[in-house]
Parts: structure tokens; sequence; C-alpha cells
């Protein structure tokens, strides 16, 4: 008997909560307005790299970077693509204004090729919403060379 009470507890409970109550939460990308890349990289080396991105509003919260390599659009691992990510609720109706929409994150990267790494920092959008992308090319050198 009491195994039949606690299966029923158990599955009043899962059918309690239903999925449709939680909101939905929307991911959009978020603009990178810094890096702290050097001006070239050493091969062998690891380096931290740390991004600031603006959320669009006070009402989205900061989700992160996105970061890809071009191998995903047929070119190279040294193409590194970074947007910022920040979530909201949809259908949230915000009347929050706030100065202080800069967040920061960071990714590493080890230098395993001696051809320079091109990194695009996600801008935004352009009048045909295509991505606008910042490019900034970072050289690599040998170790025990410098630039």
């Amino acid at each position: 008997m009491k195994k039949l009470i606690f299966l029923f507890a158990v599955v009043s409970l899962l059918t309690a909560c239903s999925i449709e109550d939680e909101p939905n939460i929307l991911f959009v990308p978020a603009e990178v307005v810094e890096t702290n890349l050097p001006e070239s990289f050493t091969l062998g080396e690891n380096f931290v790299v740390e991004v600031t991105y603006l959320l669009p509003s006070a009402c989205h919260s900061a989700a992160g970077l996105q970061v890809t390599t071009g191998v995903e659009q047929d070119e190279t691992l040294r193409d590194i693509y970074i947007t910022g990510v920040a979530s909201i609720e949809e259908g949230l109706k915000c009347t929050t204004q706030s100065d202080n929409l800069e967040r920061k994150s960071s990714f590493r990267i080890i230098i395993e090729e001696s051809e320079p790494y091109t990194f695009y920092l996600w801008t935004g959008l352009d009048e045909n919403d295509e991505n606008v992308f910042t490019s900034i090319v970072v050289p690599v050198e040998e170790p025990g060379t410098e630039g």
C-alpha cells in the first residue's frame, strides 16, 4: 500500500508541473565592443581572450560567448567568430533602463598553427539583416622571436 501511495504521489508531482509553465528564453546576439587580442601570438602558447560585449537592453541577461571556428563554414581553424550572447524571457515587456550594459567573458585558445589567426567580432546586422563582423588579424611568431 505504501508503494502505491508513493507512486501516486510521484505521478501527481510529475503531472502537476508543465513545461508550458516555464518561461521561454530567447537567446540573441550581443555586440562585441572590445577584446584583449595581442599584436602577435607565439606558436604553441595558450592565450585567454577576454571579450566585452553589450547587452541589447537592461532586461537582457548575460549568457556568455558563442565562439566558432571557420571550419564550420568551410574555412580554416584559424578563422574564429566571436559573438556575445544575451538572453531574455520571450514576451517580456521591458521598462527597465540602465547605463551599465557591458558584460565580460573569456575563452582560451591554443596557438597550434604558424599562419595568422583572424578573429571576426560580431557588431550587429546590416540593412538586409546580414551579420556584420569586424575582423582582426593576429600574426603568429616562432618561440624566441620578437615582433
